[in-house]
């Protein structure tokens, strides 16, 4: 594993002028419903955000493309599911899916537009169906892009903010003790560590609120 993400630092190094429409694609990937189950773009942008922080990649050439791509993902998935209706539940192409489905269902009726922000944190490699499923339900165009560009934007933030702080050096003080050849496995280790302590305690704030 180590391996491999020494070679994907060293790939992007030298094709940094290809970084920003790489990482927009990948972001629109793993934004598209079924496809995004399978495109594991949130680890590949923690990596990312070291890169960002240490100065070896520029901000501007990678956020507006992981941006774009993210939000145009979710736009392309509502798009399907406002066209197809509740009968493409049905399809065989979907059966696979019953479970994760009726979950994704389940969460986008108890939450609502917040789902698209939550479920981007929370589903997992399955928030890609929360659009699908909001343009099946008829969620008015207006509301799902506000709730999407918001949602985007939080995501794209959330999973290159650790990294990139790492790459600040504002984080790990106990760096010199990382064998060098380990260091982008820890990077992702720590990143993911980050986001998820942070993000855990913005769901409990807001789960606890919308209990109150």
């Amino acid at each position: 594993m180590a391996d491999a993400l020494t070679v994907l630092f060293k790939s992007i190094l030298d094709h940094r002028h290809l970084a920003g429409p790489a990482f927009g694609l990948l972001a629109l990937g793993e934004s598209l419903v079924i496809i995004g189950t399978f495109i594991p773009a949130t680890p590949i942008l923690f990596l990312v955000g070291t890169l960002l922080g240490s100065g070896a990649l520029d901000p501007l050439a990678i956020l507006p493309w992981a941006l774009a791509g993210a939000i145009v993902g979710y736009w392309a998935s509502w798009r399907l599911g406002r066209r197809s209706g509740p009968l493409i539940y049905a399809s065989r192409r979907f059966r696979p899916y019953r479970r994760e489905i009726a979950r994704t269902r389940l969460f986008f009726r108890r939450w609502g537009g917040p789902s698209l922000v939550i479920g981007r944190f929370v589903l997992g490699p399955f928030q890609s169906m929360l659009p699908f499923v909001a343009g099946v339900a008829e969620m008015p165009m207006r509301r799902f892009h506000l709730w999407n560009s918001l949602s985007s934007t939080l995501w794209v933030l959330g999973v290159l903010a650790p990294g990139y702080l790492f790459g600040r050096g504002i984080v790990l003080p106990f760096l010199d003790l990382i064998d060098q050849q380990s260091l982008p496995l820890a990077l992702l280790g720590l990143s993911l560590a980050l986001t998820i302590a942070g993000l855990s305690g913005v769901g409990y704030r807001f789960v606890k609120s919308r209990r109150a």
